[in-house]
């Protein structure tokens, strides 16, 4: 890649389900991915409620 840039995500959509899934893994990725946004500052843009795999990522975020 030529060249370095110095750009940085601020802001990132989620779009998921407001059921938690079959598999424990999907609710454990989404509360993950809460834990890694909120330690890098990212403001989480979306539309869910604190239900499902969307209340996972919500979750993580305004726990901090």
């Amino acid at each position: 890649m030529a060249g370095s840039s110095s750009h940085h995500i601020r802001n990132i959509c989620v779009f998921g389900g407001s059921n938690p899934g079959k598999e424990k893994e999907f609710l454990e990725s989404t509360n993950h991915l809460g834990q890694v946004l909120a330690e890098r500052k990212i403001h989480l843009v979306y539309g869910g409620g604190s239900l499902g795999l969307m209340g996972g990522v919500n979750s993580c975020i305004f726990r901090r």
